[in-house]
């Protein structure tokens, strides 16, 4: 087939999001060197499949972020910190995964009232 232009390798470049109206620590988990899919990499076919999810509060779960983030399709894996604060969730299919990024960010869940953070993990 032929060669890609360079605007389409622009629209397959890995996404990272620039939060730049949310302060990060220094203990940021998305740059952590020790977060799950640092050490576990995925297969470069699921790297929009997975979601970072943060701003989680003592009050969410596991059985409860799976039972919302499955409403927006199929699971394949959830992990979350020790500390519960973040985690990150792989969908089976891309589209869901998209779907949910769109639908749950911002959105505030559980009786806290804290409103997550869910975006494209920085896998590399």
């Amino acid at each position: 087939m032929g060669t890609k232009s360079s605007s389409d390798r622009h629209k397959h470049s890995t996404y990272k999001p620039s939060h730049s109206s949310q302060k990060h620590s220094k203990s940021d988990p998305k740059s952590s060197s020790k977060s799950y899919y640092h050490t576990h990499r995925p297969s470069s076919s699921s790297l929009k499949r997975i979601l970072y999810i943060g701003n989680l509060t003592s009050e969410h779960n596991r059985k409860d972020i799976l039972r919302i983030f499955r409403f927006y399709g199929p699971v394949e894996r959830l992990w979350v910190s020790k500390c519960a604060s973040y985690g990150f969730i792989e969908f089976v299919r891309a589209r869901d995964a998209h779907y949910a990024r769109c639908r749950l960010n911002g959105e505030s869940i559980g009786d806290s009232g804290q409103r997550i953070i869910v975006d494209w993990a920085d896998v590399q």
